[in-house]
């Protein structure tokens, strides 16, 4: 398989739009069982939009990466063999008991959900039969090169967008809490709520959304993802809009060729044009980190779990709704605003009219603006843009995406040969049958046969020269000459389809490699699940909590990222002492308590529920 670039796809449409932009694949929701509830297509709509990616050579992957409970069995597996029948490339799943089913051949991809996070994990993914295993975000490249080092399955790395706290799988806060699992796709967040950080003796040591993590971006470490061993590289965000979707995989596009014409590997060779110019501050965000390889960098969103956008300027006074600031950004009318209100609160409104060389004061200034509600803005506020009117409107004028080929006319003891090629070297061809005509005037008919051939109109493709050798062009109609256009690039098309890249269908070996005791965190909910991880050498096995099982250790989270090291109160470092080791973790509204223990030597941080 070739280096990929992975997109999301909450609908048809922004799958479409990923396509064009330049995304080698993209993934989106089933009907039923996805991880994303929200995101659910239809068998139909998945049939159309495996159509259209398949023009540009481009997959199409389909999550199904829910937990099952034993009645939903045989739903899923009903399910997976209607997506193979349109033609998916492969399908996303957390559950293993589905590799125990009666599943058509389709390529399986281990979701994120499964928690891959070491050698030996992969190891027993890629024995179970999986054909690719997206890695735990947490991951940091040295890591990714170790279990490249130690397998052969495909490899999946999240690049861009929304981080969770907890490891992927193994978060049960949202089922704990209202019954809402995010193995079941009903995660409802209550991590991105307020916090106060209190210790045994009740006292407030933190107030902010201290679990909120900033958003992934490793725009700038692609390289060394690619020299980890990485295959493809994942956009997250089936929840997001066409904008966000065209411009994350637009300026990923350019910056992945980038990186592989430096190391001298294929990248794409299709011609992408865009109407806006792709720029990741400009689209949702809470701000950005490269993840967990970044040391002590901030990684939460303290102040907001929202996206605030880019700075724009600082108020400098209002009168009702007309504000004046000291603008460092050209706003225009429609631009989303938001700021902290002096109380701390996050607050938003929208520009209705920028004016200009208004006098106040006496004094003429440049920068006023007329906003929809300007309550809470007091002179000091850094206003944010948190929508862009401009880019949207550049966005919604398209993005193109087209094959380029060159084309040739032989002249053949049965008339005349057009060959269509495309960059990659497939081809087809179509014949024009003979006796031709001569023309009168070659140089002419030369110059007709060239203009009609170069019309590829509104398909997928676009002419980059036809050579026409040293066949005598005849005169045929124009008519003909579409007509013989038309075939070849149909077959061309054909063509093209019979040499999509495919993941290879992954080989079941199973050896004992797991613990003979397993509990509640593998997440096991049906019998197939359970006698998948019995061949595997599991003697002892706990259900999960979606099946009715407690919380293993009432732990409903574990993490990789440490608030203490986030408040700069690491105990490996002497700054430990400024904070105590019995800290809590308590909404504002008082109901949850959740107590925090610290594994240091393994440099996790541990959310337990205890009652």
């Amino acid at each position: 398989m070739p280096i990929e670039l992975l997109a999301p796809a909450r609908d048809r449409a922004c799958g479409e739009i990923a396509i064009n932009a330049g995304a080698d694949a993209v993934y989106m929701g089933a009907p039923r069982f996805g991880a994303r509830r929200n995101a659910a297509n239809s068998v139909a709509d998945i049939g159309l939009m495996v159509e259209y990616a398949h023009r540009y050579q481009s997959r199409v992957y389909v999550a199904l990466n829910t937990v099952l409970l034993e009645r939903e069995l045989e739903e899923a597996v009903a399910l997976l063999h209607q997506l193979h029948e349109v033609g998916v490339d492969g399908a996303v799943i957390q559950d293993l008991g589905l590799l125990d089913a009666d599943l058509p051949p389709i390529p399986l991809i281990a979701s994120t959900q499964t928690h891959a996070h070491s050698v030996g994990k992969v190891q027993f993914l890629e024995a179970a039969g999986f054909s690719r295993v997206i890695l735990a975000r947490e991951l940091s490249t040295g890591e990714m090169a170790q279990i490249r080092a130690h397998t052969k399955i495909e490899l999946e790395a999240f690049v861009h967008g929304a981080l969770c706290v907890s490891y992927s799988g193994q978060c049960y806060l949202s089922h704990a809490i209202g019954g809402r699992s995010a193995n079941r796709g009903e995660c409802a967040q209550p991590c991105r709520k307020r916090f106060s950080l209190v210790d045994g003796q009740d006292r407030v040591h933190a107030n902010a959304h201290l679990l909120s993590m900033k958003d992934l971006n490793r725009i700038r470490v692609l390289g060394d993802l690619l020299d980890a061993g990485i295959t493809s590289f994942k956009i997250e965000g089936r929840l997001k809009d066409e904008a966000y979707v065209a411009n994350t995989v637009a300026a990923y596009r350019r910056a992945l060729d980038d990186c592989l014409e430096a190391r001298h590997m294929p990248g794409c060779t299709d011609r992408i044009t865009f109407a806006f110019t792709p720029d990741l501050d400009v689209t949702f965000h809470r701000g950005y980190v490269e993840g967990f390889a970044q040391g002590n960098a901030a990684m939460a969103s303290l102040d907001t779990p929202k996206a605030m956008g880019i700075p724009v300027g600082t108020a400098m006074g209002r009168k009702g709704n007309t504000v004046v600031i000291n603008a460092t950004e050209q706003l225009f009318p429609g631009d989303g605003l938001c700021f902290l209100s002096p109380e701390g609160n996050l607050a938003g409104t929208s520009v209705q009219s920028v004016l200009e060389n208004v006098i106040v004061d006496s004094v003429i200034v440049d920068s006023v603006i007329v906003v929809n509600d300007a309550t809470g803005i007091v002179s000091g506020t850094t206003l944010h843009r948190n929508h862009s009117q401009q880019f949207h409107l550049a966005v919604k004028k398209g993005v193109q995406r087209k094959v380029p080929v060159r084309m040739q006319l032989e002249a053949v003891e049965a008339g005349l040969l057009l060959i269509v090629e495309d960059s990659t070297g497939n081809r087809g061809t179509s014949l024009l049958s003979g006796p031709l005509e001569s023309p009168r005037n070659q140089e002419l008919a030369e110059t007709r046969w060239k203009t009609q051939l170069e019309k590829t109109g509104v398909t997928e493709f676009v002419c980059d020269g036809v050579e026409l050798g040293d066949a005598r062009v005849p005169f045929v109609p124009v008519a003909a000459m579409n007509d013989l256009r038309r075939r070849g690039l149909d077959a061309l098309r054909e063509a093209r389809l019979l040499s999509i890249p495919t993941l290879a269908k992954g080989e079941k070996r199973p050896v004992p490699c797991l613990p003979e005791t397993l509990d509640s965190t593998h997440n096991i909910t049906n019998s197939k699940a359970e006698q998948l991880h019995r061949r595997f050498g599991a003697k002892q096995i706990a259900q999960g909590p979606e099946a009715g099982a407690p919380i293993a250790a009432a732990r409903v989270m574990i993490s990789k990222y440490c608030l203490r090291r986030e408040l700069g109160a690491c105990l490996l470092l002497p700054s430990g002492k400024n904070l105590p080791t019995d800290l809590h973790l308590v909404t504002e509204d008082g109901k949850e308590n959740l107590r925090l223990h610290f594994d240091c030597e393994a440099c996790r941080m541990h959310v337990i529920r205890d009652k």
